[in-house]
């Protein structure tokens, strides 16, 4: 009898107590349980692109040097949600001119070894500014501007004939000038899942800086292991013609 009574008090503690456990364990549970972290405020407002660049002087400097290639970058970050105003900055690595020659090691070697001496010819375009969007549709162009530096140098190394390594290099001349900058452009999406992806395409003019520069021919050996530089100055009016990729959230 007694035995019973115990075996009821505990089977009755039992099952009020079940109640209590599940409604600790669900909120265990849920006190365990994690949230995914997602892409913070910042990075959803953010976006860059990559191009490949041609340079087009104007111009004074058209009758100097010749088109540049190289490479481009920029980013962009949304002021407005939507994206119909952004604050872009770009910086750009164009070579406009280079020229080569061969000659021997040193006069103890003599000709045997080679090595090939190089002059390449940069510009390095810089921008900031606002751009205004359309942030939407199948077609998306827009319009930026700003403040812009223009930076020009020439390089010239030394370079082993077989492997390319480069055994000394200095910089014969560089300048830069400040300026304004003025542009537009197209983005066309192709992919909008995890990350979005368009093709982007425009053209920026950066207007009256004023810098001096080589180009090739501006550097003449004379005896004595001398050289003799001719810079060019003139305005730097100049059109950059850019196609890439632009990537964001």
């Amino acid at each position: 009898m007694l035995y019973s009574r115990i075996a009821g008090a505990a089977l009755l503690c039992l099952v009020a107590a079940t109640p209590i456990a599940a409604q600790d364990s669900t909120s265990c549970a849920n006190c365990s349980r994690t949230r995914p972290i997602g892409p913070s405020e910042f990075a959803r407002r953010s976006s860059g692109t990559i191009s490949f660049i041609q340079s087009r002087p104007v111009g004074q400097l058209a009758e100097n040097i010749g088109f540049g290639y190289g490479l481009d970058g920029a980013y962009l970050l949304r002021l407005d949600r939507a994206g119909f105003l952004s604050l872009r900055a770009g910086a750009g690595f164009a070579q406009y001119g280079n020229e080569s020659f061969r000659v021997p090691f040193s006069e103890t070697v003599g000709g045997r070894v080679q090595v090939k001496v190089s002059t390449n010819n940069y510009m390095v375009p810089l921008s900031i500014g606002p751009q205004l969007s359309i942030p939407s549709g199948p077609i998306r162009p827009y319009v930026n501007g700003g403040l812009a530096a223009q930076i020009f140098f020439t390089q010239s190394s030394v370079d082993g004939s077989e492997d390319d390594h480069t055994l000394a290099s200095t910089t014969n001349q560089h300048d830069w000038t400040s300026t304004w900058v003025a542009g537009g452009g197209v983005s066309i999406p192709v992919y909008s899942r995890s990350m979005s992806v368009l093709i982007d395409a425009g053209v920026q003019y950066f207007g009256s800086g004023h810098a001096r520069y080589l180009r090739p021919g501006s550097i003449q050996d004379v005896s004595n292991a001398q050289i003799q530089i001719t810079p060019l100055e003139s305005a730097t009016h100049l059109m950059l013609v850019h196609l890439g990729v632009k990537l964001g959230l």
